[in-house]
């Protein structure tokens, strides 16, 4: 037992110190969206990511975001908070074009009130998968993306929408 604990134990220490050579700091990359749009349709959010470079063709990386929604109608009010997490891919088949995928899962707190009283109270989470392209030029990105699940509460809608972003390399 001792012999193969300290096999694992040396396989292990093995691997960490591979990949700790193999790993670039300078490939890493943080960007995300910021979103304002004021009046009687509010949005307000702000969803980091932070990305690897495996290759000039294929960036990964991860995300979290938060978006709130508020729309107001003669008969009610509606707002939506979201939190997110993310997980996306891009490829950049040419120099100045990007492809992504973006599965993503949000915790959605929906409220409606109406106007003779009436409330209503949601929570749930919300599935997407953003498909897109675009093109890049030097750290901005500008693509146009769409969510290939079609939630009825996704925050995305079930239009084709547009994204504007830059990032910026260490």
């Amino acid at each position: 037992m001792k012999r193969a604990f300290l096999l694992f134990s040396l396989l292990a220490s093995m691997t960490v110190a591979g990949f700790s050579q193999q790993f670039d700091p300078s490939k890493l990359s943080v960007g995300g969206n910021f979103s304002l749009q004021f009046g009687d349709y509010t949005v307000v959010g702000i969803s980091p990511q932070v990305g690897y470079d495996f290759s000039k063709y294929l960036t990964a990386g991860a995300g979290f975001g938060y978006t709130y929604f508020k729309d107001k109608h003669y008969d009610y009010k509606w707002n939506n908070s979201y939190l997110s997490f993310d997980v996306f891919g891009r490829f950049y088949p040419v120099e100045y074009l990007v492809i992504s995928v973006q599965p993503e899962i949000s915790r959605m707190w929906q409220n409606i009130k109406y106007n003779d009283g009436m409330e209503f109270s949601e929570s749930k989470f919300v599935p997407s998968f953003l498909i897109g392209g675009g093109v890049r030029l030097g750290g901005m990105m500008a693509m146009i993306q769409y969510d290939v699940v079609q939630d009825k509460n996704s925050p995305y809608g079930d239009n084709i929408f547009y994204s504007v972003g830059y990032t910026f390399r260490f």
